[in-house]
């Protein structure tokens, strides 16, 4: 798996929606098995077996983790923003073919989501699939994403808007105390256990108002050379 990765424009990686921590595995997968520099078939398949190997997850839990990850997909949509426009997209167009007797999911591409997956123009984003493999929550997965483009800078900031937006939870915990003990701490706390970033974060105030968020990025050199 050390060679494996994952390839996003980065209006995808910015975009809004959001995934229970299986179906956005699940997808992590199907994208890694992408050519981005090719225009792929407009159905992918994955077994069990291999969405276990990818993600380090028991293979006899799964079967029942694809199954359950390939429905939750078909009613997942992602808003993304171009220019001044929000786009709602759908990650797959239709509900998945299920082959439980031999373990494995067909998914169909929506045509609208793989122009940000394949074919790549402009500005994306390419990362290693077992940077996020071990991270077991979607809040982290989302977080990683949220950063992992900005690794050469060393720091983001972004309004506390915006990220609400893009982790796909605008209207939840609207106080921000809740907000950083039930979301921010433990996606940092798991990426930066599990991933190859390490990642603080501090609050931007103007006066008492909490209006955005600073992280600062420190990418784990040591675990890439560990996998050379």
């Amino acid at each position: 798996m050390n060679k494996i990765s994952v390839t996003k424009s980065n209006y995808l990686l910015d975009a809004s929606y959001r995934l229970n921590t299986q179906a956005h595995k699940l997808i992590l997968c199907c994208i890694a098995k992408l050519d981005p520099m090719k225009r792929p078939e407009k159905t992918i398949t994955i077994t069990a077996s291999q969405y276990a190997e990818l993600m380090n997850i028991d293979l006899k839990h799964a079967y029942e983790d694809l199954y359950k990850s390939a429905d939750a997909l078909f009613s997942a949509s992602i808003i993304l923003n171009e220019g001044d426009e929000d786009i709602e997209l759908h990650w797959i167009q239709k509900k998945a073919k299920k082959r439980k007797g031999e373990g494995q999911v067909t998914l169909t591409w929506s045509e609208d989501v793989l122009k940000y997956l394949t074919q790549l123009s402009g500005q994306f984003k390419t990362y290693q699939l077992r940077h996020v493999a071990n991270l077991d929550s979607s809040h982290a997965i989302r977080l990683y994403e949220i950063l992992v483009r900005f690794e050469d800078t060393g720091w983001r900031e972004i309004s506390l808007y915006d990220f609400k937006k893009s982790m796909g939870i605008s209207n939840i915990y609207p106080q921000f105390k809740e907000l950083r003990r039930r979301v921010i701490d433990p996606a940092i706390k798991q990426i930066n256990k599990s991933s190859n970033l390490k990642v603080t974060v501090k609050p931007k105030k103007n006066g008492l108002k909490i209006y955005g968020l600073r992280f600062d990025i420190i990418v784990d050199e040591q675990m890439a050379l560990d996998y050379k």
